[in-house]
């Protein structure tokens, strides 16, 4: 049923343990259902076809384990891997190796077969479990081309337009997938910091641009203090995203919170070249007592709301009095208000009332490769409520 949204309305989201069939077959349709049920899950058949990647890719978490017979191969479906940081497992053309080896014994109880393979250890819990990374590891694989890009959208919460992506670095290692709260500190402090952020900003120059003419999004590009302060920062930025097919105008650049500011004025100075050129700057993670007040009157183009202060907002006062002042504070300065962790309707209300402009989180999208982005924005974008 097609629903029409309000203006500040989100659309529900798939519910956490439920298991996606993709299948032509009755047969391994039922056996699918009697071995989720088995389990405690619910089962959702979707018919293989257009409507496919857009509902696989929709807000939400990712479903928790993918069922398709060899029919239900479809062009698109493989941009839909599993996502080493977020510990989620989509669905993928064909049955997953524990499921092939289930539906392939001549067994007399497919169901339990399939029940087994469900909760098979790393795919029940979204995936196999993270490979230990080094340096030596990391060089190489960046040497190797191991990383890749998901992308997080980020829409404005007046009239749900989506206006840009988060790149987050993923690494994907031949044996296990390493999480980014892993390899992106061991980056920094063994010198990597550079190469990882060059391969990043690289990969989405060229993905985002090539989906430019169709979605016209944006993107944003995570940055520690150390990066952002060097001199040289919009040499190898301008021509690593200018090879990549993008302008400055088109990315906008994070600051983390991983070190602490210790010279304003020099922070102050990099913002207003980074402008100049084009750049919007982001003060990332910021969040109740964080220690970094300071800094919200520098010349950034906008604030990202931290999730642990954004998930508070339905339910205490004192987060919402604090949203309040700095929605204020940044409207004065002409600053955007990013909201991340938006997770719920609860949420979104609590945000719009508020004054905030942007919203993040898995109630408005999950991190998505770049060929999944399409599928997304047709299910953000048709407002398709469950």
């Amino acid at each position: 049923m097609r629903t029409v949204h309000a203006p500040g309305a989100i659309p529900s989201t798939m519910r956490e343990g439920q298991v996606i069939i993709l299948a032509h077959d009755p047969a391994q349709i039922a056996a699918t259902r009697v071995a989720t049920a088995r389990l405690g899950l619910s089962a959702r058949l979707l018919r293989p076809g257009a409507e496919a990647l857009p509902r696989l890719a929709r807000p939400g978490p990712a479903p928790h384990q993918p069922m398709s017979d060899s029919g239900a191969a479809m062009a698109g479906l493989a941009a839909l891997p599993a996502d080493p940081a977020t510990r989620t497992s989509l669905p993928l053309p064909g049955p997953a190796p524990t499921l092939a080896a289930a539906l392939a014994d001549p067994i007399p109880d497919e169901p339990a077969a399939l029940a087994r393979a469900l909760a098979a250890p790393g795919l029940a819990a979204g995936g196999p479990p993270p490979g230990d990374g080094s340096a030596a590891a990391l060089r190489d694989g960046l040497a190797r081309g191991e990383i890749s890009v998901h992308y997080q959208p980020v829409v404005r919460l007046s009239d749900r337009r989506p206006v840009m992506v988060e790149a987050l670095a993923r690494w994907n290692r031949p044996e296990a997938s390493v999480p980014p709260d892993t390899f992106v500190p061991l980056a920094e402090r063994n010198g990597l910091g550079r190469s990882l952020s060059v391969s990043v900003a690289g990969t989405a120059a060229f993905e985002i641009s090539r989906l430019w003419p169709r979605l016209r999004l944006g993107v944003s590009i995570n940055l520690p203090l150390a990066q952002l302060l060097q001199p040289d920062l919009q040499s190898w930025l301008r021509q690593v995203i200018g090879r990549g097919g993008l302008s400055p105008r088109q990315v906008s650049l994070e600051l983390t919170e991983t070190t602490p500011v210790l010279d304003l004025a020099t922070l102050h100075r990099a913002l207003l070249r980074l402008r100049d050129a084009g750049y919007r700057v982001l003060l990332d993670d910021v969040a109740l007592g964080d220690g970094r007040a300071r800094l919200h009157r520098l010349p950034f183009a906008g604030l990202k709301l931290d999730r642990s202060l954004v998930e508070n907002l339905p339910t205490e006062a004192h987060s919402r009095q604090e949203v309040r002042r700095l929605v204020k504070l940044a409207e004065r300065q002409d600053q955007a208000v990013i909201a991340e962790g938006v997770t719920d309707r609860r949420i979104w209300g609590a945000l719009c009332q508020l004054g905030v402009h942007y919203a993040q989180g898995y109630g408005v999208g999950r991190p998505l490769p770049a060929t999944a982005l399409p599928g997304w924005w047709a299910g953000w974008r048709g407002g398709r409520m469950e």
